[in-house]
């Protein structure tokens, strides 16, 4: 409408307050909640001192330009806590406001969630962790079926069957352990 300026609905709401509400109904579909009373109050939104929040970690996407392109909050909750449906928006608005791109929150809650970054993450070292397991687990088996058998394990011996980290081999010692007459038969 010509002639309307940014007073005339300021001045509309703050006579009529329950206007806000018709229009954020009426836009959004949005029931409202029960209420007694509706007031203008201040419309400063300073926070009334310095309150520091950090979220647990926050990624930057920045394209060729070093522009941000995405703000994602990473937070991870391993119990409720209903405050935090008032902390989290104030970490998006910040971000928003810090790198201006859009901003994402994402919540790290389950253990489902704890499964699949590990599976995606840290299968790899899990699997060699694993793998250095068995290892170990036959080079002890080689050493104490030798000194079982009363074998005599020169250092050079010891020292070649420790360092061997291949599976394959190692079984084939385990195996050669229960039935050469020295040590150094294993490695023929």
């Amino acid at each position: 409408m010509p002639g309307i300026d940014h007073e005339m609905p300021i001045e509309l709401i703050r006579n009529r307050p329950e206007t806000a509400l018709e229009l954020l109904r009426h836009v959004t579909g949005m029931p409202m909640p029960p209420f007694v009373a509706a007031r203008v109050e201040a419309a400063d939104c300073t926070q009334p001192g310095p309150i520091e929040r950090r979220a647990d970690s926050v990624v930057v996407v920045r394209d060729e330009t070093g522009t941000a392109v995405l703000a994602v909050i990473v937070e991870v909750q391993l119990g409720r806590d209903a405050g935090k449906r008032f902390s989290w928006p104030v970490y998006v608005a910040t971000l928003r406001s810090q790198h201006k791109c859009d901003t994402a929150e994402e919540m790290v809650t389950t253990i489902q969630d704890f499964d699949y970054l590990g599976e995606k993450y840290f299968s790899h070292w899990l699997d060699k962790g694993r793998e250095e397991g068995r290892a170990e687990g036959e080079i002890n088996s080689i050493l104490m079926v030798l000194d079982a058998r009363g074998l005599e394990i020169s250092d050079e011996a010891r020292e070649r069957i420790r360092q061997c980290e291949d599976l394959s081999q190692l079984s084939t010692w385990v195996r050669r352990a229960a039935t050469v007459t020295s040590a150094d038969d294993l490695f023929a």
